[in-house]
């Protein structure tokens, strides 16, 4: 009976985690990144994967490069510190991943 409970309980927060997730900030300005011409002449692209911490107010404190093309990173955390979200109850880790391809003007976000 002790089991079944809680059992029970487990299957409950499972099911409202996805309710949970939906409270997350959401962004509400994005400037892309501008993509260099000379890497795009040049055919180089990529992936740039970024973790940002956004504050309470919605301001992006800080963008960390978390992988992808050296060349990209900088110019994809310059622009997304420029980014704004939702105000939320504290600070937030919001991964983003932005894609850089040489046959588009402009870097696409995958999400």
């Amino acid at each position: 009976m002790k089991y079944s409970k809680i059992w029970t309980l487990v299957i409950a927060i499972s099911l409202c985690a996805p309710v949970w997730a939906n409270e997350a900030v959401r962004c509400t300005h994005r400037e892309l990144p501008g993509y260099p011409v000379l890497l795009r002449g040049l055919k180089i692209g990529g992936h740039v994967k970024l973790k940002l911490t956004v504050t309470p107010e919605g301001k992006v404190q800080k963008a960390v490069v978390e992988g992808g093309n050296p060349m990209l990173a900088e110019i994809s955390c310059i622009a997304a510190k420029k980014w704004t979200f939702t105000p939320g109850k504290e600070s937030s880790m919001v991964p983003v991943e932005l894609v850089f391809d040489p046959g588009s003007p402009d870097p696409r976000i995958v999400e």
